[in-house]
């Protein structure tokens, strides 16, 4: 079985890199559809290439579930000092960044389309705008959760955990809700939505949430909506100026779902008018990069929050494509604009 998963994979690879060659040789006639550099767009290509031809199964050999644990020992060991864990009775973990006592807390959603684990470029960023934030002089604290895995336990499995470590952080540790933002990028994003859905309405399968205040905020980066609409304009628009294709989300969705019938937890689009009216947070940053192919998507549900909460915000980060300033971090190169307008945001709203 590992002989066929390294196999796979090893096709993959090989698939990609040559597409990333013959990219960069055909750059010059890519024209405005392509990505913005001969570099990105290689590299773009390769992911594209990557993640169409690889099965879950395949990258999960190389990327296990548990790799994240491994990534924040490793980070720990590298200090000198051992990570900081919480593991909640029902499975549930989560580690530390920051300041655990801190009165300011961030709870990190990762992304990873429910079926990928937490990369170290997560971990990156988020130590990032943590350092950041403690350099402006704003004490904080990050929960960053580790939930299971869609191919593990689909919906709303990864619904529970978000509330679990956030019960954890206001119940047991006794931090107000107003001193608290989520923050999460891609699926993170979309399970931020269901969290603040279930505060608001609670879901019938998962232990309900009351909150004394409304939370600080949130931030969602380049959320994926699990839309099932597959005719908005920046699929085509943007699909050669992103590191995700379309055909990649249609793959991955099922994972999530399983059985689970779309609703307002699970597919932020079809919510009904008045859905987002009484989410639990004093301020929303929706942000998403000019050049994905999520990006009418976003818009969409972003307007319609917008009209219902009064301190929602959308904004779009030209050239930028899907969650960028995760794979900036993962690859070792300077952010773009929606990591600045992330760190100015938290600023204003954790002073």
């Amino acid at each position: 079985m590992k002989l066929l998963l390294a196999a796979g994979l090893g096709w993959a690879v090989t698939k990609a890199v040559f597409a990333a060659i013959w990219s960069a040789l055909t750059a010059p006639l890519r024209g405005p559809r392509g990505a913005t550099t001969i570099s990105r767009h290689a590299g773009l290509t390769a992911a594209r290439t990557l993640f169409g031809t690889a099965t879950v199964d395949q990258i999960l050999y190389v990327l296990p579930p548990d790799s994240p644990h491994k990534n924040f020992i490793a980070r720990a060991k590298r200090k000198g000092t051992l990570p900081k864990t919480v593991e909640l009775p029902d499975g549930t973990t989560a580690f530390w960044l920051g300041n655990p006592n801190a009165e300011r807390l961030i709870v990190y959603y990762p992304g990873g389309a429910y079926c990928f684990p937490a990369l170290n470029g997560h971990i990156e960023y988020v130590n990032s705008l943590t350092m950041g934030l403690q350099d402006a002089g704003i004490d904080i604290g990050v929960l960053f959760l580790i939930y299971d895995l869609a191919t593990q336990a689909p919906y709303p499995r990864q619904l529970e955990q978000a509330m679990a470590i956030l019960r954890y952080a206001i119940e047991t540790l006794g931090k107000h809700p107003s001193k608290i933002v989520l923050h999460g990028d891609s699926a993170g994003g979309h399970l931020i939505l269901s969290a603040l859905s279930h505060l608001a309405h609670p879901h019938p399968q998962i232990p309900m949430l009351s909150l004394s205040e409304s939370l600080a905020g949130a931030v969602l980066l380049s959320p994926w909506m699990i839309d099932s609409c597959t005719d908005y304009k920046s699929y085509e628009r943007n699909k050669y100026r992103d590191s995700i294709s379309l055909k990649d989300l249609v793959s991955w969705a099922p994972f999530f779902l399983g059985d689970a019938e779309p609703d307002s937890y699970n597919q932020p689009a079809v919510a009904p008018e008045g859905w987002w009216r009484d989410l639990p947070a004093k301020k929303i940053f929706i942000t998403a990069g000019e050049h994905e192919i999520l990006l009418d998507s976003t818009l969409e549900t972003a307007n319609k929050i917008q009209g219902e909460h009064p301190n929602a915000v959308m904004n779009v980060a030209l050239g930028e494509y899907h969650a960028q300033a995760i794979t900036s971090f993962e690859l070792g190169i300077k952010p773009g604009e929606q990591y600045k307008t992330i760190m100015t945001w938290l600023k204003e709203v954790l002073v």
